[in-house]
């Protein structure tokens, strides 16, 4: 390598390592805004408790609180076994062809839609279609749409990057292609499927327009009612700080603003804390399933 050559690697070195660090201190500026900010909010024990109130001040996220972990789960359940076996048809068994690309860019097509157009459309087919009311399991299904798009192309893409002596090998020693799949390949492409499911959680945290139309229709949950039946309506956290944020009446709820910055605060704790843990849980996995 010649002394141009090495110094056109160490800039293009630098410049990727310049970029990591920006990301990276722009996401600890973020959180240390945010937590700054709602701080007043995180350490008041009645905010984790009560309902909101659009009356007055003194709102809690209680019901939203179980609303976000009831709908992530609900549409986790929905998404990830339709996503992962799709992804696995496309990857092992579909192969080229004119209809298997035609589903392929529909799927890219989907991803790509406003998540305010898949909340009209949920509302119009998960609530007006089937005559019924917004509900948890309306969102859920809301979600699944914004969802599987993800899901699969990261299925597809994890499997598609595994080497093909791992299929070769397998079927040498006399495994079927589904054993091939579900217990050579499935394993060693869970780095890249937890990936997948920690984006698709991501969005579900943060998803506001979909549920607005398809969970809540704009109405907030103001009863501590914690049941656990899918057709009841409900919001979730990024809800209510919309709601908060941009609907609340200043002279009526002085503390708006406050308690937004509070929703805020714990959104982001909650995404963190999502994150870490599948992270940890999905090393656990790896080890244990690769025999480290």
């Amino acid at each position: 390598m010649n002394a141009r050559a090495r110094i056109t690697d160490r800039v293009a070195i630098l410049i990727i390592r310049g970029f990591g660090l920006i990301l990276v201190a722009l996401l600890a500026w973020i959180i240390v805004f945010l937590l700054i900010n709602g701080w007043q909010e995180l350490h008041r024990a009645g905010f984790y408790t009560a309902a909101p109130n659009i009356g007055g001040p003194g709102s809690g996220v209680g019901p939203q609180l179980f609303n976000t972990f009831y709908v992530l789960v609900l549409s986790m359940v929905l998404t990830v076994p339709v996503a992962l076996l799709a992804g696995i048809y496309f990857a092992e068994y579909a192969g080229t062809g004119a209809l298997t690309n035609v589903v392929r860019r529909a799927t890219e097509t989907l991803a790509t839609l406003p998540s305010i157009i898949v909340g009209l459309f949920g509302f119009a087919l998960f609530v007006e279609a089937t005559h019924s009311h917004p509900s948890r399991l309306a969102a859920s299904l809301a979600l699944l749409v914004i969802n599987l798009p993800y899901g699969i192309r990261v299925t597809e893409d994890s499997l598609r990057a595994l080497p093909n002596n791992l299929r070769e090998g397998s079927l040498a020693l006399g495994a079927t292609r589904w054993q091939t799949v579900t217990r050579v390949l499935l394993p060693a492409a869970l780095p890249g499927l937890i990936t997948g499911v920690i984006l698709i959680a991501g969005r579900c945290f943060g998803e506001a327009a979909a549920i607005l139309f398809t969970g809540s229709a704009g109405a907030i949950t103001a009863t501590g009612n914690y049941s656990l039946s899918p057709f009841l309506q409900g919001d979730t956290l990024a809800v209510d700080l919309y709601q908060f944020r941009t609907q609340a009446e200043p002279g009526t709820v002085t503390d708006a603003r406050q308690y937004a910055d509070g929703v805020a605060a714990l959104l982001i704790l909650l995404v963190l804390a999502f994150n870490l843990s599948a992270r940890l849980i999905g090393r656990v996995a790896v080890r244990r399933l690769q025999g480290g």
